[in-house]
């Protein structure tokens, strides 16, 4: 008979999360991951067979946790489509990437330090690519339901827009991951939606985009830090 598993796997790769996020994979050692997840080596290389395995786990759950939650709440659900593109930037320095404490700089979102890194980690390529692939139909979406609404010029091209979007969002998160300050950020946050047409925010929008905030936050900590 096979020896129970004593380990719960939500908790090992929310922990994994943590750790890639801040020290990205050539940076996290196998000892760091045995004291983040509390799992022996032998335990480790059972479940996910090696370092790159538990990576690629670990990126694949950011993904449906994180990446799609947030296109959910901002891109997806908001009933202003222009205000939930423009919270999900602001968001993404307003509340940071996750829970992280006030005295430590903001590791910035998994996804995109992935990309930056993946040229070192090939084997991750596939996880980035449906993670970007996420992000971009989302903008795609919400650009598709602001130009039903007349909220956008009727002749915006969304399929170019949506991947224009996606490169400016991209940046920022870099910009955010090396401590570039909330006002440079929300500037060029005006350009990205000044790009597609949309005026600046009225005070309606602002408040909008707060209230989408809010639900990731709440997002968040419902899902026990897990970013």
């Amino acid at each position: 008979m096979g020896r129970k598993q004593v380990w719960d796997q939500d908790e090992v790769l929310a922990s994994a999360m943590r750790l890639f996020r801040r020290r990205g994979y050539l940076g996290a050692s196998l000892r760091d991951l045995e004291e983040a997840t509390g799992m022996h080596p032998g335990s480790l290389y059972r479940a996910f067979r090696s370092k790159e395995g538990l990576f690629s786990a670990a990126l694949d759950a950011y993904n449906e946790r994180v990446v799609e939650g947030r296109v959910r709440v901002h891109l997806r659900d908001a009933e202003d489509p222009v205000a939930g593109i423009r919270s999900f930037f602001t968001s993404a320095f307003d509340t940071g990437m996750g829970p992280e404490s006030e005295s430590e700089p903001d590791p910035g979102c998994l996804l995109t330090n992935t990309a930056v890194e993946s040229f070192t980690v090939p084997h991750v390529t596939p996880g980035v690519r449906r993670g970007l692939e996420t992000i971009e139909s989302g903008f795609a979406d919400a650009l598709t339901r602001a130009r039903a609404q007349r909220l956008l010029p009727a002749e915006l091209d969304v399929e170019e827009s949506a991947a224009q979007l996606l490169a400016l969002y991209q940046g920022l998160l870099v910009l955010v991951r090396s401590g570039t300050g909330a006002a440079k950020l929300r500037t060029i946050t005006d350009g990205a939606l000044a790009s597609i047409g949309a005026r600046k925010a009225t005070a309606k929008q602002a408040a909008q985009a707060n209230q989408a905030a809010q639900a990731t936050q709440a997002m968040h900590a419902n899902q026990e830090e897990q970013r």
